[in-house]
């Protein structure tokens, strides 16, 4: 009784404020209302938007971490079926490295079916170079190489990315491909919908535990499922400091989001990366619930 004879009043207060305000330019100004009980006040609330929520918990995390894995770190999120990218933190591209031989994986099935199915396996789950590089030269090296994998690219709504190789001047490698948190979050948010992708994240789904880290264990306990492939390597050819990075697809109940993530650690050494994307993942854990969700 008491909330409705308050709401009452502040029906009441408006109404006199109406006609009051529109009778006379000296209106009597009403006494100070006392704020809505709830629920009734969150209806007024506008919501939060949920980038605004991540960016300020994700500012918590960086704090956290400032003195224990200090360095660079940096994700990018989005509902797979969709465009719409969450990027946070300082980091925004890096070498793709191992991450590409997902693309590159895709492009060889799709030209040589099951007689690539044994080099996929281990290019994926165990990140084998040598496979990769087999993988590679199947689409026929060089051009038809670099055709073929920024076909995938851009069929998972990557626009951008440059595919590194041979070919180029002077003479570069697939690993070296410049490929943006962002571009990557994209072509991870349509993967599962591209012709031909179920086995490439079954793949991904049982990875060895050279790439057990990031978000590869995250949401088990609540009905979770995650693809992830990782990736490696010297950050520039100036640097033997480590980039470490994982691209991976997080599947729930409620739809599936696509996770880009890299990290530079200031020690530069690998472990310390993979600490950095595990704290990172688990943050993204956390906030399970908040990302944002779709489906093909």
């Amino acid at each position: 009784m008491k909330v409705v004879t308050r709401c009452a009043l502040v029906v009441a207060a408006l109404l006199m404020s109406v006609v009051v305000g529109a009778g006379s330019a000296n209106a009597v100004p009403l006494p100070a209302l006392p704020p809505l009980p709830e629920p009734f006040a969150s209806w007024f609330t506008p919501p939060v938007p949920v980038e605004k929520k991540l960016a300020k918990s994700y500012a918590a995390l960086q704090k956290s971490m400032k003195k224990s894995l200090p360095g660079q770190l940096g994700v990018a999120i989005a509902p797979v079926g969709g465009d719409q990218v969450i990027s946070l933190g300082s980091l925004k591209t890096g070498r793709a490295w191992s991450t590409l031989k997902v693309p590159v994986s895709l492009a060889a099935q799709r030209k040589r079916g099951p007689a690539v199915a044994m080099m996929e396996d281990k290019a994926i789950t165990f990140s084998d170079n040598d496979a990769a590089g087999e993988l590679w030269g199947v689409l026929g090296g060089g051009h038809a190489s670099v055709d073929a994998v920024t076909a995938v690219l851009r069929e998972g709504h990557d626009t951008r990315t440059h595919v590194s190789s041979e070919v180029d001047t002077p003479a570069s490698f697939p690993g070296y491909t410049s490929w943006a948190l962002r571009d990557q979050a994209l072509f991870g948010a349509h993967l599962p919908c591209l012709p031909g992708s179920e086995n490439i994240i079954r793949l991904m789904s049982d990875v060895a535990p050279n790439q057990q880290w990031g978000i590869a264990k995250v949401g088990r306990n609540k009905g979770a499922v995650t693809a992830v492939k990782g990736g490696w390597g010297p950050a520039t050819s100036k640097s033997g400091a480590h980039l470490v990075r994982q691209l991976g697809v997080i599947s729930t109940v409620d739809g599936q989001v696509a996770v880009s993530m890299a990290a530079i650690p200031r020690s530069g050494s690998f472990t310390d990366g993979t600490k950095m994307l595990t704290r990172l993942g688990n943050w993204l854990g956390k906030n399970l619930a908040e990302l944002p969700k779709g489906r093909c």
